[in-house]
């Protein structure tokens, strides 16, 4: 004993070092008894901590026998002054034991010692003690520092025991899972730090150890293809993804490996007890046969939208070569009609003709139907005359009723407004198309046009009293290229695509076709259309039909066409200035003022665009601009509108249409007077 204390400070310094130093509980009890053998010896020590009220038991202990006692303490813990107590009957005391079930046959000389204030529920136990200590050392200053630093050596050792049981819990979790994996042919597992670098990689469906050579150390982004760091979007919204530690689910790349590979990565971020990011765990799966066959299908995919473009094209390009021609065939028996003609010759000119308008409808339906086919056809919407159309459209057909033998009557409701908003031509085409047809199977008896409005649908009804169509040929009525009968395609004329492109056109415009049908009976086709009413009064004047003489520049390289338009326009009393090229065009604007310039687009030296464009930019000349083309496409009509074109005349123009067009530009210009 030095200076009072049972401990000096060389002493507590050295059994502080050696209790600091355990490895373990084991170690742990084993210096202490060390460090209090020149005090008294025992065989056992125990800490107790208080589990329910005077209740005790051991968290620590030198024999795992004392773990399971219950030790009622009343006596110690009542008595606030007392510090320590030796039982040398501490195996039948009943204060000190309650629960005696696997209690050690030799717990005897026992010694209870309360630790310092700051573990006031904390009781050190000793037993198989050689002697009763002669003096209360549980006070000494110095004790009281050993045994505090017993008991916060022994709280860090159980919290250190128990962090590795967790460990060795998860490890264990861990490898359940990785046997899991196993049972996945292509799957793997994976972990990532906090640096989103790979830490581990189960290679499960690979022979080799490809994945543990490239992965480990990097990240996706180190291990992503050119191909794959090319896409930015796509890689940017996967960094947004896991700097915000989201889960991302069959995140697809490809490998930047010697070996072509496509891996499909699903994670879910990791955080630790405290709350902290420790980077990710997932699976990943060898998508590279599925990647390949999707590629191969995209491309194969690509070359036939290709083919079909490109046989869209050839088929837009061939029908303006015919359309350029045919322009000239119509236009020329047109003028012819209106010339001093025989009989014979009328009746001749009536067979030309007829024949030359059956193959524009063939090309226009071919054209039609290759627009329908790679998804260009669309809609010209803007205002126009219902009523005037339907009859315009109504009155072709006149010519093929008899009186006694095929009568066509007309009925349009007052419900029919005037005005509506529409692709006039579209719907000029369903009704020429629908009556063409009714015409052509009915010989004798009635073909009725009826036209009613209800709300906003618009109805149209074609009745006939011709042939009908047998129940089992209505199902095919409306495919491409089919006709009901082999015997109707021999007597009538066509492809077979009228009815086709007539239903396109109506599901375009948002409408229902129908057919009902009795075989020897008659056919009626009801279209329902949506209707946009305009609430404006037509202009009808015929002050207005009346045109003014204009000084009209025409720009277009085929002599027929040349000849025609030229008549047709002397036919209305208009000066006509001829040109063959754009450049042309472009020279006689310079030298001469033109109340309206009529363009071809297809040109040779300079096109009708390039030249339209150079009036609109170059010349700042607002003169009116026509295009005249054989290209019916929308995407046509765009383009010259874009260029600055006013108006677009689509070949084979007729004089009605051109005379209208004219009629337009004169009313424009008095208004705006």
């Amino acid at each position: 004993m030095q200076n009072g204390h049972l401990f000096s400070l060389d002493q507590l310094q050295a059994a502080l070092s050696s209790i600091n130093a355990s490895k373990d509980l084991t170690a742990l009890f084993y210096r202490l008894n060390k460090a209090l053998s020149p005090l008294f010896n025992y065989k056992n020590c125990a800490i107790l901590v208080e589990k329910e009220p005077l209740i005790y038991r051991a968290i620590a202990s030198s024999d795992t026998c004392l773990n399971y006692l219950d030790w009622t303490l009343s006596k110690v813990v009542d008595d606030q002054n007392l510090t320590e107590v030796f039982f040398s009957d501490g195996y039948a005391n009943p204060e000190l034991v309650g629960n005696k079930t696997n209690m050690p046959a030799d717990l005897s000389n026992i010694l209870l010692c309360k630790l310092p204030p700051s573990r006031s529920n904390s009781i050190l136990v000793f037993s198989e003690l050689s002697h009763e200590p002669s003096a209360v050392f549980s006070q000494d200053f110095t004790m009281q520092i050993l045994l505090e630093q017993v008991f916060i050596k022994v709280e860090s050792l159980i919290k250190s025991h128990s962090h590795t049981s967790q460990l060795l819990s998860l490890v264990a979790v861990m490898t359940e899972q990785a046997e899991l994996f196993k049972e996945l042919a292509s799957e793997w597992f994976w972990r990532m730090n906090s640096e989103y670098a790979f830490i581990c990689v189960d290679e499960l469906a690979a022979d080799d150890d490809l994945y543990k050579q490239y992965f480990i150390g990097q990240s996706p982004l180190q291990l992503r293809s050119e191909n794959e760091s090319a896409q930015l979007r796509k890689w940017a919204q996967f960094q947004h993804i896991i700097t915000q530690h989201g889960d991302f689910f069959e995140f697809e790349f490809e490998l930047n490996v010697p070996r072509h590979l496509w891996i499909s990565l699903s994670g879910k971020a990791q955080f630790s007890d405290t709350g902290e990011f420790s980077g990710y765990m997932g699976i990943a799966k060898d998508i590279t046969y599925a990647k390949d066959r999707e590629i191969a299908y995209k491309q194969a995919k690509e070359k036939a939208e290709s083919a079909n473009s490109a046989k869209s094209q050839f088929l837009a390009v061939m029908s303006h070569e015919i359309r350029t021609p045919m322009n000239a065939i119509l236009g020329m028996v047109e003028l012819l009609n209106d010339t001093a003609l025989t009989e014979q010759q009328k009746e001749w000119l009536s067979y030309a003709q007829s024949s030359a308008n059956l193959l524009l409808g063939l090309i226009s339906d071919v054209l039609d139907f290759s627009k329908i086919e790679s998804g260009t056809l669309s809609l010209d919407n803007s205002e126009f005359n219902l009523k005037e159309l339907i009859q315009s459209i109504s009155a072709q057909f006149e010519a093929h009723t008899a009186p006694g033998k095929l009568i066509f009557e007309q009925i349009i409701d007052k419900s029919v407004p005037d005005i509506i908003e529409g692709d006039s031509t579209r719907l000029g085409q369903i009704l020429f198309n629908l009556l063409g047809n009714a015409f052509k199977f009915t010989s004798h008896g009635r073909v009725n046009l009826h036209v009613s409005r209800e709300h906003n649908l618009l109805t149209i009804k074609i009745s006939d009293t011709g042939i009908g169509i047998a129940e089992q040929d209505l199902n095919r009525l409306f495919k491409p290229f089919s006709q009901v009968s082999d015997s109707v395609k021999r007597k009538q004329q066509g492809v077979g695509l009228g009815l086709s492109i007539t239903k396109k056109l109506i599901e375009l415009m948002q409408g229902t076709i129908n057919c009902h049908s009795l075989l020897g009976v008659g056919t009626t086709f009801t279209v329902t259309l949506p209707v946009k009413a305009v609430d404006v009064t037509p202009v009808t004047s015929k002050q207005e039909q009346i045109q003014q003489p204009l000084n009209i520049l025409v720009a277009e390289d085929n002599k027929p066409n040349q000849v025609l338009i030229e008549a047709l326009l002397k036919k209305l009393n208009h000066s006509v200035t001829l040109t063959e090229t754009g450049s042309e065009a472009l020279n006689a604007i310079k030298a001469k003022q033109f109340d309206l310039v009529l363009m071809d687009m297809m040109m040779p030296v300079m096109d009708g665009l390039t030249a339209t464009k150079y009036i609109r930019e170059e010349m700042s000349l607002d003169v009116p601009i026509f295009a005249l083309t054989a290209n019916a496409g929308q995407t046509d009509k765009i383009n010259c509108l874009n260029a600055g074109m006013n108006k677009v005349l689509t070949k084979p123009i007729k004089f009605s249409e051109l005379s209208s067009a004219i009629n337009s530009l004169t009313r424009t210009a008095k208004k705006e007077c």
